[in-house]
Order: C-alpha cells, then sequence, then structure tokens
C-alpha cells in the first residue's frame, strides 16, 4: 500500500471516530478516580467509616436479609479499599419483574447505604463506565467500542509508518509559523510520546469488547427465568475457608451466586497474589456446589497458561493501577492525548483544504 493511500485511510478513520474516541478517552481518564468522586459527591452512601476487620459474608448476608427480605442474591463485589461500601446486586422477588439493583452495604456494621440501578448509572462511576463501555448505546455501544478498539490500534500502527523520520525532530514543536504547521507538530509530538499507551489501550479494549460478543454469539444470552437457587443455610465463609486452604494468599473479589437455574454453582473470584503489579483482582476462581458446598473446581491463575496471565494483566494496565498513585495520574493525563490526537488531526486536514482551495483560486486568476 502507498504512503499516500494509508495516509488517506488514516485520515479518514480519524475523521469519522473523532467523537468517539475524545469520549472514550475522556471517560477513561475520570474512570480511574470515579470512585473517589462518587465519595465526594454523596459520601452518605459511598464513603465508609472503617472499623478495622469485615465483618464475615454469612453474617453480611443474613443482616441484608432482615432488612430486604425478599431479595435474590446475584453477585457480591468486595471493594478495593477499606472506606468503600460492599456492592451487593439482588433481584427484588416481591416485584412483578424482578427488578434487579445493586445495594451499597456497610461491611462492617451490615447497614443498607443505598441503591443503584443494576448498571449503575445513577452514580458518577457507574455512568462514567457505561460510556466509556457502551457510549450509552447498550449493547450496539460495547460492540462499536470493540470496532474503535481496533482502529485506534490501527491508527497507531499507520502513525508509526506515515512519521517514521519523525525522530531527527522528535522534540520540534513551531509555534510561531501557520496554524497547519503547529497541528502538525503537535500531532506526531502527541502521537509519538502516547504511541506505547495508545497501542495497549486500543488492543486491550477491543479484545474485551469483541471477545465478550463472539462467547456470547456461541453460548447465547443468559437465561432470563429468576429464582432463588441457594438456601440461606448454605455457608459462603466455609467455601472461603475453602478457598483460602486450596489457593495460598487468595483474596476475595467478587462472589458469584446461583439465580438463573438451579444447580448453578456459587463461584469465588479472586487473586493469589494482591501484590503482584500485573495481577487483577479476579484473575483465578473456584467454583462450589450451591446445594453441598463441595468443592468442584479451582482454577489457579498462577498454575496456568502463560498467557492467561497476559490476558488477566490487561486490567491493571488498561486503567493504570498497576504502579500505584503515580500511573493513576499519568494514565489520567494520558487519556486527553485522544482528543489532542483527534483536534489536531482534523486541524491539519482543513488546514490543507484551505490550502488546495486558495491554490485554486491563484490559478483562476492566472
Amino acid at each position: 500500500m502507498s504512503r499516500k493511500r494509508l495516509y488517506q485511510i488514516h485520515s479518514s478513520l480519524g475523521i469519522f471516530s473523532s467523537v468517539f474516541l475524545i469520549l472514550v478517552g475522556l471517560s477513561g481518564s475520570f474512570l480511574i478516580f470515579a470512585r473517589e468522586i462518587d465519595q465526594l459527591l454523596d459520601p452518605a452512601e459511598f464513603k465508609i467509616e472503617s472499623l478495622g476487620t469485615r465483618r464475615s459474608i454469612d453474617s453480611l448476608k443474613a443482616e441484608l436479609r432482615k432488612q430486604i427480605p425478599s431479595h435474590i442474591l446475584a453477585g457480591w463485589l468486595i471493594p478495593e479499599n477499606p472506606d468503600q461500601p460492599d456492592q451487593v446486586w439482588v433481584h427484588f422477588s416481591d416485584s412483578e419483574t424482578k427488578e434487579e439493583s445493586v445495594i451499597l452495604l456497610d461491611p462492617y456494621r451490615g447497614e443498607v447505604k443505598g441503591k443503584l440501578k443494576e448498571d449503575r448509572s445513577d452514580s458518577f462511576y457507574g455512568w462514567m463506565l457505561n460510556l466509556h463501555y457502551t457510549l450509552l448505546l447498550g449493547n450496539t455501544g460495547y460492540v462499536m467500542i470493540g470496532f474503535l478498539g481496533l482502529i485506534f490500534f490501527f491508527q497507531g500502527i499507520s502513525g508509526i509508518i506515515l512519521y517514521r523520520n519523525i525522530w531527527a525532530n522528535l522534540f520540534r514543536l513551531r509555534t510561531l509559523e501557520s496554524i497547519r504547521t503547529f497541528f502538525s507538530d503537535l500531532h506526531k509530538l502527541t502521537g509519538v510520546f502516547t504511541l506505547v499507551f495508545h497501542l495497549m489501550l486500543g488492543f486491550t479494549g477491543a479484545w474485551w469488547s469483541l471477545s465478550t460478543t463472539v462467547n456470547t454469539l456461541i453460548d447465547g444470552f443468559p437465561s432470563q427465568q429468576l429464582g432463588k437457587f441457594m438456601d440461606d443455610s448454605i455457608s459462603i465463609d466455609s467455601m472461603i475457608e475453602g478457598a483460602e486452604s486450596k489457593i495460598s494468599g487468595f483474596k476475595l473479589g467478587f462472589i458469584s451466586f446461583p439465580h438463573h437455574k438451579e444447580g448453578d454453582p456459587v463461584v469465588l473470584y479472586g487473586t493469589e497474589n494482591e501484590d503482584h503489579p500485573l495481577r487483577s483482582r479476579f484473575g483465578s476462581y473456584l467454583v462450589f456446589d450451591s446445594r453441598s458446598s463441595q468443592l468442584l473446581k479451582v482454577w489457579e491463575l498462577r498454575k496456568e497458561n502463560f498467557i492467561h496471565s497476559i490476558l488477566d494483566s490487561f486490567r491493571p494496565l488498561h486503567f493504570g493501577t498497576f504502579g500505584g498513585l503515580f500511573t493513576k495520574i499519568l494514565w489520567v493525563i494520558l487519556g486527553l492525548a485522544p482528543g489532542i490526537l483527534s483536534l489536531t488531526g482534523i486541524g491539519i486536514l482543513i488546514s490543507k483544504e484551505r490550502m488546495k482551495s486558495s491554490r485554486k483560486k491563484e490559478k483562476v486568476i492566472r
């Protein structure tokens, strides 16, 4: 493919995806500290005074049943920080549609602090998450994000090819020349210094979206049947103890409860090495029979194929959590780059069109 043709594709895709990539970039930057923003906006619901030791899941489950008797447990997210509430997905069995909500639960006192929609879009974090993952367009938007991730990845690769000679003038930013020259230098400069970041985010985002879409097409959507398929007497605490004995250093992150059909298992997701910078909080899991509590399966990430460790690292890499506060702040700043690249790219094209138009007028006058 000629450089001219590649430039045309690079430019066309840039214009087509510009608004979407700006939205994805900005929402990604906000998501880095979105939970902290929720705590500032609504401390009554999202800010928890830590008492040091959490109550057990069985104890919290019993307290939740007292406060909200008619509910079906679906999922339970353990917070990353001690000053955040547990998030518990429940279906209200006394409603005709079995409405699903997220209950915010104090893990120290067992008190219900608030209630969110199933997609948490009535919180700052949830709304930004929906914008980032679906552009607020539901399943259609989720698939679109996958293709936008591929476009973003392609733009990085094509940019390397188109501007491969930039290294000679890497730090050049001519501010006193034409607007086109300024946009061109800023576009190249931003692209080079954020290249690895963009390739990584484009690939990981596309992988999550498209792999999930393909798996859904193959396996089908989850059953719409809802019901309470696990007795309250079944102890989750005993399952957690079993998990910790099977996987050394296991730290629980999420519990999936059976709520679609009889016989579905309880699944505990967590990590076996929470201090590893490139481990997600959900990389390993254990499957338990929901009627007998019998352990059915152990999937320990560090004992599996190395490919799985690479896929698990996508989460800390995508959200910049692997290096603590420094990388989180850096990721916020880098999230602005898609906007800069889109706007400067459009500026370059507009300047070129104006230059062509001026030249045509000069030829006509002559």
